[in-house]
């Protein structure tokens, strides 16, 4: 089962966002904290929490102290901040941090329920509003296949959109670029490279991109080596 947490200071709208999530997502086990305390209680329990919804009134976005201390206490828990109103410079800072989106209060009850399904799914969230362009953040495309392709199987436990990220990265595209090539928004490939670099513990973007060379060589020569060992195996015989 699911388990998601909304750390909230106003009761009236943890209740509300609990009628709509368990109206739309059966089976998912929705919990409440008034404040931070009560989030840490959670999260520390044996049952561990999928995602914690964290008002921005709790945590200020300056306290890098406090958000290390979420994630320390659940690691695995995904993690996106709630707020009224926001920049996007708050949403590149959080995911920067760790967390996996950004839902602001003023969204529908659908591109709420829709964010929360994104985070779950693996995917980032951000409202379209909190983007400079207001453009989608997510519209998958065909194009840019002629590129190098990141193995499904990487070792940092990218998403799907992440290793076509890094895999554009590789082949040194720029932001738009990689934007033009997967029809999405700047500002979000933005988003997609800053949370890269923390999955990959880089410093900047070529950093991330040698290493992503560097996965896709070893990726190439284990493949050409496998295909090799076929070759020179004994026919069965008849």
């Amino acid at each position: 089962m699911v388990r998601i947490v909304v750390a909230d200071e106003h009761a009236i709208y943890r209740m509300g966002l609990r009628v709509i999530l368990q109206a739309a997502l059966p089976g998912v086990e929705f919990l409440e904290a008034a404040d931070l305390g009560g989030l840490m209680r959670h999260l520390m329990e044996e049952q561990p929490i999928d995602l914690a919804l964290v008002s921005l009134n709790l945590t200020p976005p300056t306290d890098m102290q406090l958000i290390g201390s979420l994630k320390r206490a659940a690691p695995m828990t995904r993690y996106v901040a709630l707020a009224t109103d926001g920049t996007f410079d708050q949403v590149l800072h959080f995911v920067a941090e760790g967390f996996q989106g950004f839902i602001s209060k003023l969204q529908g009850d659908n591109e709420i329920v829709q964010s929360i399904s994104d985070v779950l799914a693996g995917r980032l969230a951000v409202p379209r509003a909190l983007t400079p362009s207001g453009a989608p953040t997510e519209n998958r495309s065909s194009r840019g296949q002629q590129h190098r392709r990141i193995p499904q199987q990487n070792p940092f436990g990218l998403t799907p959109r992440q290793s076509e990220v890094l895999a554009l990265l590789a082949d040194g595209l720029s932001n738009r670029e990689i934007a033009q090539i997967l029809h999405i928004a700047e500002p979000t490939t933005k988003i997609h490279v800053s949370a890269l670099m923390r999955a990959l513990n880089v410093r900047n973007r070529t950093e991330a991109a040698v290493l992503a060379r560097d996965v896709v060589r070893s990726f190439e020569k284990d493949s050409e080596g496998a295909n090799n060992s076929d070759q020179h195996k004994a026919p069965p015989r008849r």
